[in-house]
């Protein structure tokens, strides 16, 4: 029996809509990933960019150097917000364990923001020695948690 076309219309509406819902109820997921790729790339740049250089000689220590200092404590200050259920997307090399181990978790990023926290008077005060060696520290405690719940690429 052929539908009437307002009927082939109803379903094709409701097909759009129930599309649209499953596609509304990922986003929240996809939304939390986005912006922790953001923040990470941006942790990054500070990181090996902004300090790094200078640690490894390729770039001169300036106010840029502290300024990226400064970020980096900003950025890890967002490190707990940064994992919620559900942002473990396809695309996310996030290892499902980091969330069934928030306490783990939470202890690595709390190791993470006192090392940047750390690193920011080092930094402030100019010693590249003892900038190399905060830096070092930062650095293990960024790999701890990668080792753990980040995926290989």
């Amino acid at each position: 029996m052929r539908h009437p076309i307002k009927h082939r219309l109803a379903w094709s509406i409701a097909g759009i809509l129930t599309t649209a819902a499953l596609v509304a109820a990922a986003s929240p997921g996809q939304t939390a990933f986005e912006h922790r790729r953001d923040v990470m790339k941006q942790l990054g740049a500070n990181f090996y960019l902004g300090v790094g250089r200078v640690v490894k000689g390729r770039a001169a220590y300036g106010p840029d150097t502290v300024t990226a200092a400064e970020a980096l404590v900003d950025l890890t200050a967002a490190l707990d917000t940064l994992f919620p259920p559900g942002s473990d997307v396809p695309d996310s090399k996030m290892k499902r364990q980091l969330l069934a181990d928030p306490a783990k978790s939470a202890a690595l990023a709390a190791a993470v923001r006192a090392d940047a926290t750390a690193l920011l008077p080092v930094v402030r005060g100019g010693d590249k020695a003892a900038i190399a060696a905060s830096y070092k520290s930062l650095s293990d405690s960024c790999e701890a948690c990668h080792s753990q719940f980040r995926q290989e690429e």
